[in-house]
């Protein structure tokens, strides 16, 4: 029984914390009645615990943002700007003046392998941005090139950076480096960009898991984001159907602002 308690408390670590105590707790009940009544099945059913576990480990709702700085549009912008301006002093001081870039001059350089990174970004995530209201798009467009506008410069001139004060000679590492900081970049962009209201730009909160996977056919089953100013409710499908291909955007009449004060 000793050895059936060890395999509960190793599976026990893949729960996530606040479900773990009663998790286990759980399971040693049902391990004594199991190893009183059928001990020669008490290993499957330890087994069976690690399925569980992780089960509950893939399905729990995600975390809510936990980053004040770039909670509004603003303060992601205002960070993005210190890092961006922070990393093109330090060019200023190590940025040797014989380094060989893919093309002449730093601008055309930045472009060029923000350009080599676009493949491999289209085959780690996807560049839909959910179904959004239409009289909002020209202010979140503009939000998203902002973005991009600073992490170019943030990936280049930081690898650079970093390449100069240790001494790397620039080669084909850095260069790597750069489109491989490209592509990590521009992902956490678009699911940024993704995680935002569409009316006020700022990062939703209070994930909430609706539906199961055996109600997918009909009806949605995924993650409910709230806007913590009122303006909507965010539906992302974690199986995307014919119905529910992507995330759509629910708009809250003012009837609803008296939940959000």
């Amino acid at each position: 029984m000793r050895i059936h308690l060890a395999m509960l408390r190793s599976a026990a670590w893949l729960v996530p914390g606040e479900q773990r105590a009663e998790w286990l707790a759980e399971w040693s009940a049902e391990l004594w009645y199991v190893g009183r009544n059928c001990r020669r099945q008490a290993t499957g059913f330890c087994l069976g615990a690690f399925r569980d576990a992780l089960w509950l480990r893939r399905n729990r709702p995600p975390d809510a943002p936990r980053a004040p700085w770039f909670e509004s549009p603003a303060r992601c912008l205002a960070s993005l700007g210190l890092v961006a301006a922070a990393c093109v002093l330090l060019a200023l001081r190590y940025y040797p003046p014989d380094i060989r870039l893919p093309l002449h001059g730093p601008i055309f350089a930045m472009l060029y392998m923000a350009m080599m990174a676009l493949p491999a970004l289209l085959a780690t995530t996807s560049l839909r941005l959910g179904e959004v209201p239409a009289n909002r798009h020209a202010w979140r467009w503009a939000f998203f090139a902002a973005k991009i506008a600073l992490l170019l410069p943030i990936v280049f001139w930081g690898v650079l950076d970093l390449a100069s004060m240790t001494g790397v000679k620039i080669h084909a590492g850095p260069i790597h480096c750069i489109v491989i900081g490209n592509v990590v970049a521009l992902r956490w962009a678009l699911i940024d960009q993704r995680r935002r209201c569409p009316e006020c730009l700022r990062l939703l909160a209070h994930p909430a898991r609706i539906g199961l996977p055996s109600q997918t056919f009909l009806e949605w089953y995924g993650t409910e984001f709230v806007c913590v100013k009122g303006h909507g409710l965010l539906h992302v499908p974690e199986i995307p159907t014919v119905s529910f291909r992507t995330q759509r955007w629910m708009h809250l009449d003012q009837s609803w602002s008296g939940l959000f004060l």
